[in-house]
């Protein structure tokens, strides 16, 4: 638990000036997390993607997904396979977890 909060205190993006208390990784850092997240035995039962914008504020990219099953391991790999398909930069990505 402490590897996911050090890992989020480093790179997380607060998300508060959305009305959201939690924190958003970069897109590139979501390989990383979801495998601490699987070490650590985390169901993901989706997210949000949002785009950092010139000015530093988050917009909702409106590309979210959910997970209904209970199986760790796939939950990991379903949201591995579905944030690869976005390559930019730019995205940032709040997880729900469980």
């Amino acid at each position: 638990m402490s590897q996911i909060l050090e890992f989020y205190s480093r790179l997380g993006e607060s998300l508060k000036n959305n009305g959201i208390n939690e924190k958003a990784l970069p897109i590139s850092e979501t390989n990383t997390i979801l495998d601490i997240y699987l070490s650590n035995h985390f169901l993901v039962l989706g997210g949000d993607i949002y785009v950092k914008k010139i000015n530093g504020s988050f917009e909702l990219f409106y590309a979210d997904w959910f997970y209904e099953g209970d199986n760790i391991e796939d939950s990991i790999t379903k949201a591995k396979k579905y944030l690869r398909q976005f390559g930019r930069k730019d995205l940032y990505v709040s997880f729900v977890v469980k």
